[in-house]
């Protein structure tokens, strides 16, 4: 990975272009529904692949819903990259099946919401191939899930960004319209808000895209 930004999208900070309103967004591993609300919400958006690769955050973990609760899945990092390597050139590591496990937690857990059965298969295809760059893996995985939710944005390579407009991993913005519930297969009378965009994407399916804009 050699780009300084990649072509598809915490600490999760993006940036407002002042004259494109272009979105910089940190690579993040099947983005919590805030992070898509704000592309879904923007004119487009890039990623910063030349940031320091930060440990335990959205970067390579997302969260999904379990019958035992919330479930965080984590991609294993090379040692090598993972202490002081910048993003675009921090690698996967291997060393255990991660792919597998990761695929049975989110067949486990979403088998019988009413979508899964309708994405499996396009989005195992993720969980089979071997990619060597964490960017690399995020990108096809958010690019899986926009042309799914059917959010069109321009995805831009520009490099420099002025205001800053954070967002949030916990206490999800009301403003966003995050915290609105849907249907989630395990709730337990209580709606879990701000999970990976699995979680909506496999319980409302092609009414994703109108979550974002109630």
């Amino acid at each position: 990975m050699n780009n300084e930004t990649s072509p598809i999208v915490d600490n999760c900070d993006p940036v407002l272009n002042s004259q494109l309103s272009i979105l910089n967004l940190p690579t993040a591993y099947a983005p919590n529904i805030e992070y898509i609300s704000a592309i879904a919400r923007s004119e487009g958006f890039s990623i910063d692949v030349s940031e320091p690769y930060v440990r335990q955050t959205l970067r390579n973990r997302c969260e999904i819903l379990t019958s035992q609760g919330v479930q965080k899945l984590s991609i294993p990092i090379a040692k090598k990259t993972s202490q002081s390597g910048v993003i675009k050139d921090t690698k996967i590591d291997y060393a255990e099946n991660w792919q597998r496990r990761h695929w049975r937690s989110i067949q486990g857990s979403y088998n019988n919401s009413p979508y899964f059965l309708y994405y499996q298969d396009e989005l195992k295809v993720f969980y089979e191939k071997r990619y060597d760059f964490l960017v690399d893996f995020n990108s096809e995985i958010l690019a899986f899930i926009l042309k799914k939710i059917q959010i069109k944005t321009v995805v831009s390579s520009e490099g420099k960004h002025s205001r800053n407009t954070p967002l949030k991993q916990e206490n999800p913005s009301t403003s966003l319209g995050i915290t609105t519930p849907y249907q989630q297969v395990f709730t337990n009378n209580k709606f879990v808000p701000n999970l990976s965009s699995f979680d909506l994407l496999f319980n409302c399916g092609p009414e994703s895209r109108a979550y974002f804009f109630k």
